[in-house]
């Protein structure tokens, strides 16, 4: 997949290039329907892929390029230490892409989109959230064949034989990009199932709910991963902003729930310190399993610790939305009082 098939206008076009632009393709192929249901019709759609595919493509080198430039004050940089000149960061036939920046940019597009089409708040961004996966499901199995995607050596004998494992210097090593592919075909289902369900929320709460889900699942996989992409200075560039995207959600939870009148505000103010307090502590305690990994001598237990972490804090995010999303006549509390309203 990383073996040039042709080239265009003197550039390389590699076979793992055409199967991100096929990704995505599909991801917009899957969005289609759901505009055309929220009557935008097909000029609507053109406008969204007008701002999304740019906007994706720019920010997954943007967020690249920015990584290894930022990690220059910490560490050598690639761009200006190694080549000795910024400028081949402009060079974006060369590669050097993140998911999770293509993943901001089509959310970024599509509210862009939104405000052009003067639609409803956040309908756009719900219409990609099973594109999103998809995409990401196609680009995972495109990874096979290039060095992506690899984990650390096949420690049981008869899966290193049965030849299901790619090997690395004669090696069997686990293919996380496949196992994220199952992960994001399962969100698919997910996101599918969820949009067809009468839940009250938000415009833009399928997103988010997306987010989490995405951003606690690849916060594991880029702990499993051993093949060096946006790894920088020990630090998995792309682990941190999965769980920048969990954190940004439970911001905008939080604050809706601290707007909610039919719970009480002595109730907000202790269940959000709680939550706050627990969710700071699991991704202190995440971060202490991360090096334990490699330093406690015991993997499983590190990896079953940073796994018990993150659900903790999806559980806090869960507690969160619950209470931002009370019904109309329900009342949360003890007591009746005037001044909470």
């Amino acid at each position: 997949m990383d073996q040039t098939v042709f080239t265009l206008f003197g550039l390389p076009v590699t076979g793992y290039a055409l199967g991100c632009m096929l990704a995505m393709l599909c991801g917009l192929a899957v969005t289609l329907p759901r505009v055309l249901r929220l009557g935008l019709g097909w000029g609507g759609f053109i406008r969204l892929c007008f701002c999304v595919i740019p906007l994706a493509w720019f920010c997954s080198r943007a967020l690249y390029v920015l990584a290894d430039l930022a990690v220059g004050v910490i560490e050598s940089s690639y761009y200006i230490n190694t080549l000795g000149n910024p400028l081949p960061a402009l060079y974006f036939w060369e590669g050097g892409y993140s998911v999770s920046g293509a993943i901001l940019g089509a959310i970024l597009g599509a509210k862009i989109a939104e405000k052009w089409l003067h639609t409803e708040t956040g309908a756009l961004r719900d219409s990609l959230c099973v594109g999103l996966p998809l995409a990401v499901l196609i680009e995972r199995l495109c990874e096979a064949g290039t060095g992506l995607g690899l984990g650390r050596p096949v420690t049981w004998a008869w899966l290193a034989k049965s030849g299901l494992c790619p090997t690395v210097e004669g090696e069997a090593v686990y293919p996380i990009f496949f196992f994220e592919a199952l992960f994001c075909l399962a969100l698919v289902v997910l996101m599918e199932e969820l949009g067809q369900r009468p839940i009250k929320r938000t415009g833009g709460d399928l997103t988010r709910i997306f987010l989490v889900i995405y951003g606690i699942g690849q916060v594991l996989f880029e702990s499993f991963r051993q093949d060096g992409h946006m790894v920088k200075h020990f630090v998995h560039v792309q682990q941190v902003v999965a769980i920048v995207f969990v954190v940004a959600v439970l911001v905008r939870w939080s604050v809706r729930m601290a707007r909610a009148p039919q719970v009480r505000r002595g109730m907000k103010q202790s269940l959000l310190l709680m939550v706050w307090l627990l969710t700071l502590a699991g991704i202190g305690v995440a971060v202490w399993a991360e090096f334990g990994v490699d330093r406690w001598g015991n993997r499983l237990g590190a990896y079953g610790l940073m796994a018990a972490c993150l659900a903790l804090i999806a559980t806090q995010v869960c507690i969160v939305r619950r209470y931002a999303y009370v019904r109309g006549g329900e009342r949360i509390g003890t007591r009746e009082d005037p001044a909470d309203q």
